[in-house]
């Protein structure tokens, strides 16, 4: 009897602990949620101020036009420089990976923020993934290969964005934007990085107006949906 008696409360304590981590774990996602929340409606409120303002609308537009653009080309001539002497493959056999949880808070493709540029025939274009979390969320490498920039964008009106490139392959490069201006372990220009590994952390860095991760893939010179290499 003693022995079912003390089977039953050790199931008994065990089955509690599981409920008091449950409980924990629907705070702690609550909590997060709420976060969350607080800091869209702070950004959605920045993002409608800055569409009054047209000066500085305008600053934005072409900081997320023609800096994004001028950082690209400059990019492209370094991934093919480097692929040439075998730096970089030239090919990438994998997949990518989300590189930071979160909320969507931007897809890519035409947008109706007015911050953004015009590309085709769309009045305003988002290149890339916005993703937002907890200011500070560990942001990770989508797959494996070499840092081929890491730094603020030279070619920003300030403020500037930190971000991070790496160049899967001589065809494939992904982007890391606004994230905080300085480089964790191990992430310099030249760096092999693997699939995974620790390259920033999220923030609000240059024309941004909340802590979120700017995500883009770029092949073969053209950002596409990175989406499509999930």
């Amino acid at each position: 009897n003693k022995q079912i008696t003390d089977q039953v409360g050790g199931q008994k304590k065990e089955l509690d602990d599981q409920n008091a981590q449950l409980l924990k774990a629907q705070s702690d996602l609550a909590s997060l949620r709420k976060q969350l929340e607080k800091q869209l409606a702070q950004q959605q409120a920045a993002d409608a101020k800055l569409a009054n303002n047209k000066t500085a609308l305008d600053a934005t537009i072409r900081s997320n036009g023609q800096a994004l653009e001028d950082l690209a080309n400059k990019i492209d001539s370094i991934v093919a420089q480097q692929g040439g002497s075998g730096r970089i493959p030239s090919k990438y056999s994998g997949q990518l990976h989300w590189p930071m949880g979160g909320l969507v808070t931007q897809e890519f493709g035409c947008t109706g923020v007015a911050s953004e540029p015009r590309v085709g025939s769309c009045s305003h274009f988002h290149q890339g993934i916005d993703l937002a979390a907890p200011c500070y969320t560990p942001v990770y490498a989508a797959g494996a290969g070499v840092v081929v920039f890491a730094g603020y964008n030279p070619y920003d009106a300030p403020p500037r964005a930190w971000l991070v490139i790496i160049a899967h392959s001589t065809s494939l490069v992904t982007w890391y934007a606004h994230m905080t201006g300085k480089a964790p372990p191990g992430i310099y220009v030249g760096a092999q990085v693997a699939s995974g590994q620790l390259v920033g952390t999220e923030n609000t860095t240059g024309h941004s107006s909340g802590c979120h991760l700017h995500w883009a893939v770029r092949v073969n010179g053209q950002f596409l949906n990175p989406r499509l290499f999930l």
